[in-house]
């Protein structure tokens, strides 16, 4: 063993050993939760080049997120220096991004096309729509989300399987024809496209193919179990089975977004898509307590479609979890405040390494409100992004504009910003014009003049808006640099001084949002800059004459680039604020871990979802399976305290509901909570009965008594009960000045003393003062 292959395999453990030294061919890795499927994979392109003498730019490898592959990258500098130059690690969307617009006149766009985000699309669906006359017939939301499941499952308009008398599916088959028609027409692409046109395009032209296949000789995924069927497909393609070197990396029992295509059953057959393919099982987590990883185990193992595994790890046992027991979503989102401050206090955890999960966004609010007034600071992750701001897409518009003038979306979304007298009539006759001539809005905008009745003063506005635009793509046809072309753009709107002649606060802040747009564009600058010195420093081996190994992206100019890559920006790639606890939906979980996770809303109906409750046999059902899966997902990002917190009623939609606790609690041995068997939660009963006691211990103040009941001493309202003396555990004793309705769900209006004043509460939450 030589020195490179020393130093790169000697803190490996067994299995992670055997996964970097296989020799060629397919290779499952099943990486559990923890398990450092990272470092196999970046130890493996390491060794394939230091040990093996592969060229790096006959290597990719493809994650889901930018911020997995950012790590990625980090990590083969540290391993390879300059030779990670060569290297393609990019996101499945970036590296076809990249390909495509090497290849764009194959698929009838230019180089210079551009990427439409959610908003965009929906726009262009709805224009379709209405020129089809078919506005009243579907939402176009719902249009835009079947257009998606088509790319998603690698099917155009064309091949598109529409049952006879299925109308809706008829209906959706022809938006998707004129929505793809404008796309082209704009010289434009969704995310699906970035995909599907490239899957399609190797399909037809297999000599573009096959140049691809005589570059990547390896091609590494991460993450395979979140893959869809086009992901698949376009792999299959460049590596294809049964003897390819196809390294596939994934954990089934992770695969959480089936709702977004992904499909399970990719990595469940893989060995037989590629027969004589490798399986190594990466069970040792570096993460979790033993008693966390115990209670996952307890939950995923019910499902029946999964590959045989099990975490287990040389960590000690640690804490047991502990179950928090609360009245209504209030009082739960109080404790977990109370609890996290609690453990910040003991010095044990800091905020920054706690996290509250959800199933649905919706259950945010009152969790928010419960920190707010707890004053326990905290971010919400993947909220809404930098770039999904209103004057930053703005701003993003106008340079789409500068390289691709074709993009009708675009110029609409900005035609009037900042305000420019361009009223929605004049727009409307515009685009009406524009739809008739078969021309974009960029050219009818040349001779507006010859727009059906429009008035004098509405053609000289639009005369100096198309001066504008031209003015900024001339420009841009001569930069030689991102910033400067966002510095140019930002002087010709003058989108910065509008805002900041407003005056407001928000204003002001919207104005700021764009000079930090500004300081994005420089930083790419220099990102690009450092790494073309850095490329050419390199020595580059002697390159066989038919392959082409140039850089992916070296032909794209500077300013399409960096729209390139704030277009590919996701969710995922959110981060979490310093110093402040996390609040997350369980999806947005994946792939992080805190020392301390509170998982909220542990009944049926909220986790798992009422969705997978239904049909005759739910827990065996697939949608049950994803439920367990992200619950299990949920429990293994904690690395020291897992909180699993559900509560006897729960306002959630606009309905109060009583809901039994999760099934995945009675899946967890009750000694992993440190309880006994009859202290398990039961599901809330509707006769009056005495409530049974649940307590747990509490290090910051007295013992509290929770209980799991759905009575009280005042378990309904009927005749008159004005007057009566009542008491509510947060507000104090007061007096009923009004009802509405009897029973226990009687609205109440009491009159609170002190600063509490009057309250309108649920009989069920009073008790006789």
């Amino acid at each position: 063993m030589n020195a490179h292959e020393s130093a790169l395999l000697e803190d490996l453990n067994p299995p992670q050993r055997e996964a970097v030294l296989h020799i060629g061919g397919p290779l499952l890795v099943l990486s559990g939760a923890g398990s450092g499927k990272t470092r196999v994979i970046t130890r493996r392109v390491a060794y394939l080049v230091k040990v093996h003498e592969v060229f790096p730019w006959r290597i990719l490898a493809v994650t889901f997120t930018n911020k997995a592959a950012r790590e990625m990258r980090e990590r083969l500098v540290q391993l390879l220096g300059r030779q990670a130059n060569d290297l393609v690690v990019s996101t499945f969307h970036s590296a076809a991004a990249m390909i495509l617009r090497r290849e764009a006149e194959h698929v009838g766009l230019t180089r210079s096309f551009v990427i439409y985000d959610d908003g965009d699309q929906l726009n262009v669906v709805k224009r379709a729509m209405r020129e089809a006359g078919l506005e009243q017939s579907m939402q176009p939301r719902d249009i835009l989300s079947r257009i998606d499941q088509e790319k998603n499952a690698a099917r155009l308009p064309e091949d598109m399987e529409v049952e006879p008398g299925d109308e809706r599916g008829m209906l959706v088959r022809k938006v998707y024809h004129a929505y793809q028609e404008r796309l082209r027409a704009a010289n434009a692409v969704d995310f699906g496209d970035l995909l599907l046109l490239l899957v399609s395009l190797f399909r037809k032209r297999p000599e573009v193919l096959e140049n691809y296949r005589r570059r990547f000789h390896h091609v590494l995924v991460d993450e395979f179990q979140d893959t869809n069927p086009v992901q698949y497909a376009l792999l299959k393609q460049l590596a294809p089975p049964p003897s390819a070197n196809l390294v596939v990396v994934g954990d089934d029992d992770q695969s959480i977004y089936r709702w977004r295509g992904a499909d399970v059953d990719n990595i469940l057959n893989f060995p037989r898509q590629y027969p004589g393919a490798k399986v190594v099982k990466l069970e040792q987590n570096y993460r979790s307590d033993r008693n966390i990883l115990d209670a996952a185990y307890e939950v995923i193992r019910k499902n029946t479609r999964r590959m045989d595994k099990k975490l287990w790890s040389d960590r000690p046992a640690g804490q047991t979890l502990q179950l928090m027991l609360n009245r209504d979503e209030r009082m739960e989102a109080q404790e977990v405040a109370r609890q996290i401050l609690a453990l910040q206090r003991e010095g044990f955890i800091k905020f920054s390494s706690m996290a509250v999960f959800y199933r649905v966004n919706a259950q945010s609010r009152v969790l928010e409100e419960g920190l707010r007034l707890a004053r326990v600071p905290y971010t919400l992750v993947s909220g809404r992004s930098f770039y999904d701001r209103a004057e930053v897409r703005d701003a993003s518009a106008y340079l789409r504009l500068m390289v691709n003038p074709r993009s009708d979306a675009d110029l609409l979304r900005i035609i009037n910003t900042p305000a420019r007298g361009i009223g929605d009539t004049t727009v409307e006759r515009l685009t009406d014009h524009a739809n008739t001539q078969a021309k974009s809005l960029f050219e009818v905008l040349s001779e507006p003049e010859r727009v059906p009745a429009l008035n004098s003063t509405a053609v000289k506005r639009l005369r100096t808006f198309h001066g504008l635009l031209k003015t900024l793509h001339d420009f841009a046809q001569g930069t030689t640099d991102a910033a400067s072309a966002v510095d140019e753009m930002l002087r010709e709107t003058k989108l910065v001084e509008t805002l900041v002649a407003e005056g407001s606060d928000e204003s002001n802040t919207r104005a700021e949002n764009l000079r930090e747009f500004l300081g994005a564009a420089q930083e790419f600058d220099l990102n690009r800059a450092a790494a073309a010195v850095a490329a050419a420093s390199q020595p580059r081996e002697e390159v066989p004459p038919e392959v082409d190994a140039a850089p992916l992206s070296a032909d794209t100019p500077p300013l399409q680039a960096f729209l390139e890559q704030i277009s590919l920006v996701g969710d995922a790639d959110a981060e979490v604020g310093e110093g402040r606890v996390a609040l997350m939906t369980l999806h947005a979980a994946k792939g992080l871990e805190f020392d301390a996770v509170f998982l909220t809303g542990l009944e049926d109906g909220v986790f798992p979802h009422s969705r997978a409750l239904k049909g005759e046999d739910p827990d065996n059902g697939e949608e049950m399976a994803e439920e367990r899966r992200l619950c299990y997902v949920g429990f293994t990002r904690a690395r020291k305290r897992l909180f699993v917190s559900l509560a006897q009623c729960r306002s959630l939609f606009g309905e109060l509901r009583y809901n039994p606790p999760s099934r995945f609690l009675r899946d967890v041995p009750p000694a992993l909570f440190g309880i006994s068997e009859q202290d398990v939660p039961e599901p809330p009963r509707a006769v009056a009965t005495p409530p049974r006691k649940r307590t747990w211990d509490d290090d910051d103040g007295p013992r509290i008594d929770r209980s799991y009941s759905q009575t009280s001493d005042m378990d309904s309202v009927s005749g008159d009960v004005r007057g009566m003396r009542v008491r509510h555990e947060q507000f104090g004793v007061g007096r009923i000045v009004a009802t509405d309705g009897t029973g226990p769900n009687a609205k109440v209006t009491v009159e609170f003393g002190g600063a509490v004043g009057l309250k309108r509460v649920i009989a069920r939450f009073l008790m006789p003062g």
